[in-house]
């Protein structure tokens, strides 16, 4: 067996990622088509921000960036730009929360006062006015059992040779 690429990995976390947003299997390519979803090494800056403002005002769809760090390269760091009505919300860390049957997961701003956002069966991000938790405290059953579960589907995908497509800006950075 081939070890594979950066880019083949990193297509695999997004397929992933597509599964525990989206709640369930084989809808990684309409996940991409319906959510800008970005890889990156960094935090974005505040002219990225801007960007991926400006993106989701023109197009309506919600931009998700995740990275990792050094000092946690396991624990995804994960911000959300989304539409909200005429306002969009930009919110630099949120965390994966997964109910105890582990068939939602929601994006979770991390001062548990601002709701939580979650994919509907049509892949449109919704936001909820009350957070899964009042704190980080009181979530983090839900919020292990996400991060444990992203793991076990980027594992289970490895193991079975799953190829999943970049999109298509992915393909040319």
């Amino acid at each position: 067996m081939t070890k594979p690429s950066d880019q083949q990995l990193a297509a695999n976390y997004m397929g992933a990622v597509a599964h525990l947003l989206g709640g369930a299997p084989g809808r990684h390519q309409e996940f991409i088509e319906k959510v800008e979803l970005i890889l990156s090494g960094n935090e974005p800056h505040a002219l990225q921000l801007l960007q991926f403002t400006g993106s989701v005002r023109a197009t309506g769809r919600p931009v998700i960036w995740i990275h990792h760090t050094e000092e946690a390269p396991q624990v995804p760091l994960i911000g959300l730009v989304a539409p909200a009505g005429d306002q969009v919300y930009t919110i630099e860390n949120c965390m994966l929360w997964s109910t105890p049957n582990g068939r939602t997961t929601r994006l979770v701003p991390d001062n548990f006062k601002m709701g939580a956002f979650e994919f509907d069966a049509d892949l449109r991000l919704n936001h909820l006015p009350t957070a899964p938790a009042r704190s980080l405290q009181a979530g983090r059953t839900g919020i292990v059992r996400a991060y444990r579960r992203l793991l076990q589907l980027e594992q289970e995908q490895l193991a079975r040779g799953d190829v999943f497509a970049l999109p298509q800006l992915a393909k040319a950075a």
